[in-house]
């Protein structure tokens, strides 16, 4: 399986982001009309428009994310929004964003929102990865996805992962292919010691409709994320064409 997640940021209103998703659909509609092959698209807009949103989805070629969730059920929590809050306008929750946590967000809350948004049959996007350019960058991923994970059993309860190399973000340039390869590999074989049937990994981090051809080349990630591609049709189409395209090859392969 691929993906590519759309993350939107704190971008658009509700009449901008319709109108771009709107825009989005009907040329991923007419990619899917001519039989070629897409993979699973995922938009994460800002809040505000997911109803919205939601009422126009066409399912076969676009999904719903939120970005954000707390991780109880109700309470005193002014200008937050619950898990089951989300069910019916999302199938995903991006969760350990590393802006979250910069923002503050622990370790600990973030895995609580995992199990939340798994205990309410959504799909936990759940980012992890190193702050900085050192020898230890794998380990720090690694202690990040199973701190995220305390509280879900992935041999029965699907996560998404995306590895985010925080220094990347925003960069002139994303991470060397080599890098992302030894990384994601790592952590796949952290999702399959916990019993994850099909473990799957994608790669953010300053993804370009010029460079997801770096990404799609390597054979351990299962697709990537972007913000400000993604907030261009053109780009946005043309990340899914080159995302959707490779992975049948390799398959055949």
């Amino acid at each position: 399986m691929a993906y590519v997640v759309a993350n939107w940021k704190m971008y658009l209103g509700p009449a901008e982001a319709i109108a771009l998703f709107t825009r989005v659909q009907e040329r991923l509609r007419d990619e899917a009309d001519a039989g070629l092959p897409l993979p699973d698209v995922i938009v994460c807009p800002p809040v505000i428009s997911l109803m919205a949103m939601r009422d126009i989805a066409d399912r076969r070629v676009v999904r719903l994310g939120a970005q954000n969730c707390h991780w109880q059920s109700r309470g005193p929590h002014t200008g937050e929004i619950s898990a089951s809050m989300l069910t019916g306008l999302a199938e995903y929750v991006l969760v350990g964003h590393s802006e979250r946590r910069r923002a503050g967000e622990t370790d600990e809350q973030i895995a609580r929102k995992v199990g939340a948004v798994a205990a309410n049959a959504m799909i936990p996007i759940l980012f992890v990865g190193e702050d900085d350019r050192t020898s230890a960058a794998a380990e720090r991923a690694e202690e990040r996805l199973e701190r995220g994970l305390a509280e879900v059993d992935v041999s029965y309860q699907p996560v998404l992962v995306v590895y985010e190399p925080t220094w990347a973000i925003g960069a002139d340039a994303p991470a060397a292919a080599d890098h992302v390869r030894s990384v994601v590999t790592r952590l796949k074989q952290r999702l399959t010691d916990r019993g994850a049937q099909r473990p799957a990994i994608i790669y953010g981090g300053t993804v370009t409709g010029d460079n997801v051809h770096r990404f799609t080349g390597i054979d351990v990630l299962d697709g990537v994320g972007a913000t400000r591609a993604t907030l261009d049709e053109r780009e946005f189409v043309t990340i899914v064409r080159q995302v959707g395209r490779a992975r049948p090859q390799r398959a055949a392969g």
